[in-house]
């Protein structure tokens, strides 16, 4: 364990990658609580508004991908002076930002064209760096500590949530929203300009690969991928143990962000109403209850596995939505259901956390330099999937049964999610220094507590 107690997280350096995450985050947020808003403005119904919210996920669906392996080989003269990420990055937040604006301009002004029209640019300069903007962190981090990186980086996200949440409370509706969206694209430029500026890609990646030919680690565990290939012939490299593995991974994101996706996306409407609330205050207990489960979580992960964790982060979903579902259909009482929601959303929060910290870095945990773009695309195939399907089944079920069909939809999701991640057999972090290089899957299952194949 001598080298792996070497590897300290730069603190710092991982603040200035996750200001990438920040504008994600920032953007996903208003966007998700505004937009199903401004929509309703023009009459639309749940499942009819929630047409246009699959949009981005659509597109994620084709983009995101590619992106990833659009990145990873971005030419060598380019990738040479500005890095392979940090590019799409830059442009990609600056356009979507601008393009941001003008949405708010054809609701002012209520032109519906145009705000669809400004929303399908929007959308598609968020794919630009979204996985360039994901994949960064892998590439400057070594695999021991990419769990507590992942976790600073989600702090990133958290803040950028709470920022528009806690600014939404004062500001929506005021000046047609201009000033709030006016922060908000003032917040996505200046945290590009300042990753332009202050994150030197390459530089980062060559002391990361510096410290471990020092420390003696060899964190290539599928040495026969040395070479940009596809993401099919990157799974062939897999065994079937691996493979399995990866695609129940898979598969549990998909079904959890089916459940997570579609409060996100219908809490604001549902929120003001049927239950005559501002969505603001939950999401904010959410998004606090989230941020003090990152830090443990990390820990959490290193005594029990990732796997482990993940589920833990999983029930604690599933109590919180099972709560709610029982409480809403159990009364009539609206102001005992306006205050149940706090406990709902800090047992949603909480659990969204503990997923978000290792699922990433698990599906990402077999990929070598090379395809950690690909890897990353891969996820965000599985996670656009979900959402790109789940505010439409989730709208139709809130219009021809019942809006309150909200949360025991959410939950049904979440507890097939607990059932898929259960079968997972790999994932975790290896001691590097400890595990022999010619059985790579040992130690993998004896990190999980599991038998071999």
């Amino acid at each position: 364990m001598a080298a792996e107690a070497k590897l300290k997280l730069n603190i710092p350096r991982t603040i200035l990658v996750g200001l990438a995450f920040f504008t994600i985050s920032i953007f996903w947020q208003a966007y998700d609580t505004l937009m199903p808003l401004y929509l309703t403005d023009f009459g639309l119904n749940y499942s009819q508004y929630s047409i246009v919210m699959i949009m981005d996920n659509v597109l994620a669906l084709v983009l995101l991908p590619f992106m990833g392996i659009l990145s990873d080989r971005f030419p060598m003269k380019w990738r040479n002076k500005f890095g392979r990420r940090i590019p799409f990055i830059v442009c990609g937040s600056i356009l979507a930002a601008v393009t941001f604006m003008l949405l708010n301009l054809g609701h002012s002004q209520r032109n519906f064209a145009l705000m669809i029209s400004m929303t399908a640019f929007v959308l598609v300069f968020m794919c630009l760096y979204r996985t360039p903007a994901v994949a960064l962190m892998p590439d400057v981090t070594p695999k021991p500590i990419r769990s507590p990186a992942n976790a600073v980086i989600n702090i990133m996200g958290l803040v950028g949530g709470l920022i528009f949440l806690i600014l939404s409370m004062f500001l929506r509706g005021k000046a047609d929203n201009w000033i709030l969206f006016s922060i908000i694209v003032f917040l996505m430029v200046a945290s590009s300009v300042i990753m332009a500026v202050k994150v030197d890609e390459n530089k980062m990646a060559e002391e990361k690969a510096e410290l471990l030919r020092r420390l003696g680690i060899d964190e290539d565990e599928n040495d026969e991928v040395k070479e940009k290939v596809s993401t099919r012939a990157v799974l062939r490299t897999l065994s079937r143990g691996q493979l399995t593995s990866l695609f129940l991974i898979l598969a549990s994101v998909f079904l959890w962000y089916m459940a997570y996706n579609s409060l996100t996306t219908h809490f604001s409407v549902f929120s003001q109403e049927i239950l005559g609330m501002d969505f603001e205050l939950p999401l904010i207990v959410a998004q606090v209850s989230a941020a003090c489960m990152f830090i443990p979580s990390v820990f959490l992960g290193k005594r029990i596995g990732r796997k482990f964790t993940v589920l833990i982060g999983v029930v604690l979903m599933v109590i919180g939505l099972a709560f709610g579902t029982v409480l809403i259909f159990s009364t009539t009482q609206t102001a005992v259901i306006k205050a149940a929601m706090y406990p709902v959303f800090i047992f949603v929060g909480a659990g969204w956390a503990t997923i978000n910290v290792h699922s990433f870095v698990m599906s990402v945990e077999l990929a070598t330099e090379e395809t950690t773009g690909a890897y990353t695309g891969l996820y965000y195939a599985f996670a656009m999937g979900a959402q790109a399907t789940t505010p439409f089944f989730a709208g139709l079920c809130m219009d021809y049964i019942t809006p309150r069909a909200l949360l025991p939809y959410a939950l049904t999701f979440a507890a097939l999610a607990f059932v898929t991640m259960s079968f997972v057999r790999h994932g975790n972090a290896r001691p590097a220094e400890t595990v022999p290089a010619e059985e790579p899957d040992s130690c993998d299952k004896e990190q999980n507590n599991l038998p071999a194949d």
